[in-house]
């Protein structure tokens, strides 16, 4: 290709950019007056085009959000479980249609059947939807308690979205690897992450709904690998970047018939075009990752403040504004 044309392609190529950049950022501005607060980045084709934050992170002392400001994501969480889960059957360690007795002593019936494939599209249907796992801090309590409720179907009969479900998997995690999920985290997978309760390099955003600040509880165990997990959204984006670079971790983003699979939906959005998404949500946290793998775009968010919630509006907004 003659070199003028290279150059005005690369010429081109930056104009877009710049344009993209130029109208999120007015996009973004526009929803922090409407009382937006969080941080926002997008990329696309592997360069971020825009990375900001909006709002306060702590409201009372006037502290803004940036670029670096830590959050709670949520429900995110689950995807570093269910990588660990890949992972370790990458390394002949488990299988995932192994039954969890295998790992976790016996289940009654109908609950013998259920695999770690079910775990992870949550069809195990171990307990019913909203039961108390119990407060605990203690993984055994957590398992014989899941044991002791009444299953809420036959595995694989059907789905239903379950943090207890993760909380399983997390404890075949523990059980399999002979560390603590924390430490596997860290170790193996990204390092980069803290948790609820744990020592923090610098404060994390304090979290607002319409009741006012509201403070995470403890982290019981019944929510363990399925929440509690702490993150910049900048690391949000390299975590992902090196998760859907992994072959290994392929199974993630295939498509199939159940609401959602290890951690992630994929579906086509209202325009027709294919998207793989995960959000998180807490009474005073929101966080979203959406990727776009034909147009090469993933976007990412994270907010401290619900007094507003805002979910969809952003995701179809920004989503519009760089993609049209």
């Amino acid at each position: 290709m003659p070199t003028f044309l290279v150059l005005l392609l690369l010429l081109l190529g930056t104009g877009c950019a710049t344009q993209s950049n130029s109208k999120l950022q007015t996009l973004l501005e526009q929803f922090e007056a409407q009382g937006f607060s969080g941080t926002v980045l997008v990329a696309k084709d592997d360069r971020i085009i825009l990375h900001e934050g909006y709002g306060f992170a702590d409201q009372e002392r006037r502290i803004p959000n940036d670029r670096e400001t830590l959050y709670e994501i949520g429900s995110l969480n689950k995807t570093f479980t269910a990588a660990a889960i890949l992972q370790l059957e990458a390394q002949g360690k488990l299988r995932t249609t192994d039954r969890i007795s295998k790992y976790l002593g016996d289940f009654p019936p109908p609950k013998d059947t259920a695999t770690i494939h079910h775990l992870a599209t949550h069809s195990a249907g171990l307990v019913v939807d909203g039961a108390d796992t119990g407060d605990g801090t203690n993984r055994d309590d957590f398992i014989a308690t899941v044991k002791r409720l009444p299953a809420e179907s036959v595995p694989g009969e059907r789905e239903r979205y379950t943090n207890a479900g993760y909380s399983v998997l997390t404890a075949i995690i523990e059980k399999v690897a002979g560390v603590s999920y924390d430490s596997y985290v860290r170790q193996n997978l990204f390092r980069d992450v803290w948790f609820r309760g744990e020592t923090l390099p610098r404060p994390m955003a304090r979290g607002y709904n319409e009741k006012g600040v509201i403070e995470p509880p403890p982290l019981r165990w019944g929510t363990h690998g399925a929440g509690g997990m702490i993150m910049t959204v900048a690391d949000l984006y390299r975590w992902f970047t090196q998760l859907r670079r992994d072959p290994v971790m392929k199974p993630m983003f295939e498509d199939r018939p159940e609401e959602e699979g290890y951690a992630w939906h994929v579906e086509v959005d209202k325009n027709g075009r294919r998207r793989i998404l995960k959000g998180g949500g807490m009474p005073q946290y929101q966080t979203q990752l959406i990727w776009y793998p034909d147009e090469r775009v993933v976007i990412i968010w994270a907010t401290n403040d619900l007094t507003k919630r805002r979910r969809q509006e952003l995701n179809e907004r920004i989503a519009n504004t760089v993609l049209d």
